[in-house]
């Protein structure tokens, strides 16, 4: 997500939020509540305040990542801090600097319960609004937020801590001793010296509060009508900071859309596939009704080749030299033993042969079937069983065959 290219929302010090566009130079637009936002197609990133976002620095032992997380986690819990991981993260740390010893970090943990009116369905990443802009190095700032003050520390210019401490009309000694309080404890972290001055925010600071906090705090004190968006805030490596609400919600939404461009998907298929089903019976009942006109044209020249065809099968057996009744009697004579057999009828008509004959004994007449089946010519007629009968020592027998 580039930092450049998204729309900003932004507490104002009334009850109104400011809306800063991509490449916005003013001082953004001024919305009454954040669902009237329209980022129109833009990401948005949603700034919070300090009611809605905490932010604590922290001074770490150096380690990678993973177990700079798990050590992020164990010291906000003895806080007394509620840490969420996995789908209900509810926090997301920024490393400031690391050395050889120490990592400097700056966590951002999100109220517990968070502010429904802040839930916006329609953002791309939640953080704390001091962390999107551009901070005076070196500077404690002072803004006021939705009508309360809030103090916030960096280091080199990147947010480190902010907090409430009172609301907008507080008095200058009371302002004067949290920024003394805070400088000291923060000291201790950024090391003496680090905090070189206060920053007013806002058009509510006049000249005698700057005279008199630099008076209380020994600090100079400046005002600026309003801190400008951070251009150079690089967010390609930021995890996503959601709150669990707009999570699930998004969630739900993506599934819904899934489930809705599928639809569209199966009912945009469904009707290619009847368009299609349509067209290709519409072809063939074309092609049916072609082949109709064909056959009704053919059918009498096909009757009549029918005709012919019939005719020259009825006449097979007076012009197929293979079944002439001589050839076939020669041929099966061939096949008879020596002795052992003697055929005292032979019929052929058509497509069926008849053979009755005397053979020595049962299993010669057999044998003669057999040669007669695998005969080259005459194994084209599907024989019968001899069924010898054996009468005087003989064994008389029939055969019979059909052409196939």
């Amino acid at each position: 997500m580039s930092f450049a290219a998204s729309t900003l929302l932004l507490p104002s010090p009334d009850a109104t939020w400011r809306v800063w566009k991509p490449r916005s130079t003013s001082g953004g637009e001024s919305v009454e509540t954040p669902a009237s936002v329209s980022n129109q197609g833009k990401p948005l990133i949603v700034g919070l305040p300090a009611s809605a976002c905490r932010t604590m620095g922290l001074i770490l032992p150096n380690a990678d990542h993973e177990i700079l997380e798990q050590i992020i986690v164990t010291q906000l819990e003895r806080k007394g801090l509620k840490m969420e991981m996995g789908t209900r993260r509810n926090f997301r740390w920024h490393l400031l600097t690391q050395n050889a010893s120490f990592a400097t970090v700056s966590v951002d943990i999100l109220a517990d319960p968070f502010p429904q009116d802040l839930a916006l369905t329609q953002a791309s990443d939640f953080t704390s609004a001091l962390r999107l802009l551009t901070l005076p190095n070196g500077n404690l700032v002072i803004t006021e937020e939705h009508g309360s003050l809030v103090l916030a520390a960096n280091y080199q210019g990147k947010l480190y801590h902010s907090h409430l401490f009172a609301p907008a009309n507080a008095a200058p000694d009371d302002i004067a001793q949290e920024i003394s309080l805070s400088r000291l404890a923060l000291e201790q972290d950024l090391g003496v010296g680090g905090i070189s001055g206060i920053t007013l925010v806002g058009s509510t600071w006049d000249r005698q509060m700057s005279e008199t906090l630099t008076s209380l705090t020994d600090l100079p004190t400046r005002v600026v009508p309003h801190l400008p968006p951070n251009a150079e805030l690089d967010t390609r490596n930021w995890t996503r900071l959601l709150p669990h609400s707009v999570s699930e919600a998004q969630t739900s939404a993506a599934r819904r859309s899934k489930l809705t461009r599928f639809g569209i998907l199966g009912g945009l298929l469904f009707i290619a596939l009847g368009f299609l089903a349509f067209a290709y019976l519409t072809l063939q009942e074309r092609t049916a009704a072609e082949l109709e006109t064909a056959v009704e044209a053919t059918a009498q020249p096909a009757s009549q080749v029918k005709k012919t065809v019939e005719r020259w099968k009825s006449l097979a057996p007076a012009i197929e030299p293979k079944r002439y009744p001589m050839v076939i009697l020669a041929e099966i004579t061939k096949l008879m033993p020596p002795s052992g057999i003697v055929i005292r009828e032979f019929n052929i008509k058509d497509t069926e042969i008849d053979i009755r004959g005397e053979a020595r004994d049962a299993q010669v007449a057999v044998q003669f079937v057999e040669d007669l089946q695998k005969h080259g010519i005459l194994g084209q007629y599907k024989w019968t069983k001899p069924q010898p009968t054996v009468r005087e020592k003989t064994a008389q027998f029939r055969a019979q065959g059909k052409l196939q």
